[in-house]
């Protein structure tokens, strides 16, 4: 058996600021601010741990992780010397979501003056240190966040099923997308409508009377009367169901896609999460 227990926490910082999560009641260290993370599990690695925890707790998934720092200390809890932690740190270099609370108490994004006012696990506290050596004054951290780190959050978008920016949807109406096929062979172009009842329908971006998108790389274009309409010849598609009520292509459909819901937003059905 281990003589100790290993947890992984993440460093993430963005426009000077620092990702924090507060430890929720009935938990070791409650209420204190850490840095997200929790306990590798058996057969995980680190990074895989990080990543699960973090989807867990704060509802998104960090890439480009780098070792930063470790410490070691007696005790999970107040008082308590009887098991073994080594804390590992780990840099995050960019996320793929927007951190809220899901089993974790509170987040929220701090300076450097804030970080250093809030309440911390002592194992954490060299970890801020470290980070505060860096900063630029009580303000700005140095951000983690970089080019490299938003380059794997868009490539990760790229492989998700979830369709960004699909949470505006009410407000935009109709949204061009380009997802991984279900079934995974190759991928499909889509356009996500809103429709009346406040739900969502997704169609193959391919006019049924030419097979050229709909859009024609521009943005996808509701009526005002609501009707999804073709930017090559201005044949008009019912939201509820495809079906083209003007047009070349009058009586055609548009070839329908499967989208389900996922969190705020829609996602390709039968996508991994």
């Amino acid at each position: 058996m281990s003589g100790t227990t290993l947890v992984v926490a993440g460093v993430f910082v963005r426009g000077g600021r620092l990702l924090l999560a507060r430890r929720p009641p009935g938990r070791p260290w409650a209420g204190l601010w850490e840095f997200p993370g929790g306990k590798v599990e058996n057969g995980e690695t680190p990074e895989d741990a990080l990543v699960r925890e973090w989807r867990e707790e704060i509802d998104v998934t960090p890439v480009g992780l780098s070792p930063f720092h470790f410490s070691a200390t007696a005790g999970v809890a107040p008082a308590d010397s009887s098991r073994h932690v080594t804390l590992l740190f780990f840099e995050v270099n960019g996320i793929s979501g927007d951190p809220r609370a899901v089993t974790v108490d509170a987040v929220r994004w701090c300076t450097a003056a804030e970080a250093k006012l809030l309440p911390m696990p002592p194992a954490d506290a060299p970890a801020l240190s470290r980070l505060l050596e860096r900063a630029a004054g009580d303000r700005a951290f140095a951000d983690t966040e970089s080019d490299e780190g938003r380059d794997l959050v868009r490539a990760l978008a790229s492989r998700s099923p979830f369709i960004e920016d699909s949470e505006s949807l009410s407000s935009r109406r109709a949204l061009a997308f380009r997802k991984p096929r279900a079934d995974g062979a190759g991928t499909v172009s889509g356009i996500l409508v809103a429709t009346p009842d406040g739900s969502a329908r997704a169609y193959r971006n391919v006019c049924p009377h030419v097979p050229i998108p709909l859009d024609r790389g521009g943005e996808p274009l509701m009526t005002e009367e609501g009707f999804l309409a073709c930017r090559n010849h201005g044949a008009l598609f019912a939201v509820e169901d495809g079906f083209c009520v003007a047009g070349p292509c009058a009586g055609e459909s548009l070839e329908p896609l499967a989208v389900e819901p996922r969190g705020k937003g829609w996602a390709v059905a039968g996508g991994r999460r």
